[in-house]
């Protein structure tokens, strides 16, 4: 049986490595919060004290940490007592230069490596329903598989290292676009007084349709079960794609392009931040547009 590590176990990290453990691996887990342990005791994740621990006596090592500084030092941390033949994947959504940097220091030691960061926040982390967005080798990535099957519903080899952190970027930039864009139309809608249930049975069956509209809808009562119902406590918090689009508009800029509509939504995530909102969940802008 595979061991597994797996360094950072907060919101998302919990509930993967829950779901490994669950599932019949020797999962050992790491945080500098040491709380968490005391539920994931009850899942049979068990508590390492170091991180050489960790990268010396496990065969896959996963890391789900908040940003590209925490990564590389935990990276390298790991590459200086990792056992050969030891897979290191990292589920972090994180800049696209530092990824590439960690692929070819892992590359240069022959360890293989993967970045696989995720769709469907703390909801598809508990339900195992994530999408693993994967940059690598295919030989990683077949190794990896079924423990991608495990965590998630889907899993999709993008192409060479870097390119999962880049379809990711890519992808929240579409999202929260979508977002803000649904928010006006809602403005719009209700400064028309149409029937919020009329108007949603319309948009989600029509050339408007989107993922924002028919799974995410912001507004209390209407389509599936969001958290809109919930006082926009967060799936993926305003503060993360903040994050994220700030990551969109880095990568541009190291090629020479400019979002412009991507800098526009940006500032509105920015406002939101600025204003003590950053805890609630992204769709929460709508009630932010001004």
């Amino acid at each position: 049986m595979k061991k597994i590590g797996f360094i950072g176990l907060g919101n998302m990290g919990f509930f993967m490595s829950k779901n490994l453990s669950l599932a019949g691996f020797e999962v050992n887990g790491f945080d500098l919060n040491k709380n968490v342990f005391k539920k994931l005791n009850e899942f049979h994740v068990n508590k390492i004290n170091s991180i050489d621990e960790i990268s010396s006596q496990n065969d896959i090592i996963i890391t789900m940490l908040p940003n590209g500084s925490s990564v590389e030092e935990v990276w390298i941390s790991i590459l200086k007592n990792v056992k050969p033949n030891t897979l290191i994947v990292d589920c972090s959504t994180i800049d696209i230069k530092t990824s590439k940097k960690m692929h070819l220091i892992a590359k240069n030691i022959n360890i293989l490596s993967l970045d696989a960061p995720v769709s469907g926040g703390t909801i598809g982390a508990e339900n195992g329903s994530l999408t693993f967005m994967v940059g690598g080798e295919l030989e990683a990535f077949n190794k990896m598989l079924p423990l991608f099957n495990i965590m998630g519903s889907k899993s999709i080899l993008c192409g060479e290292a870097g390119s999962g952190q880049a379809t990711k970027i890519c992808n929240n930039l579409l999202l929260a676009t979508s977002m803000v864009g649904l928010g006006e139309a809602i403005e719009l809608a209700n400064s028309n007084k149409l029937n919020m249930n009329k108007f949603y049975e319309v948009l989600s069956t029509s050339t408007s349709s989107c993922w924002a509209l028919n799974n995410y809808f912001p507004i209390k009562g209407i389509g599936p079960t969001t958290p809109a119902d919930n006082d926009f406590k967060p799936g993926f918090s305003s503060q993360l794609m903040l994050k994220d689009l700030s990551l969109a508009i880095d990568a541009a800029q190291n090629d020479n392009l400019k979002l412009k509509l991507g800098e526009i939504v940006f500032q509105k995530y920015k406002n939101m931040i600025d204003h003590n909102n950053g805890s609630l969940d992204f769709s929460a802008i709508i009630n932010q547009l001004d």
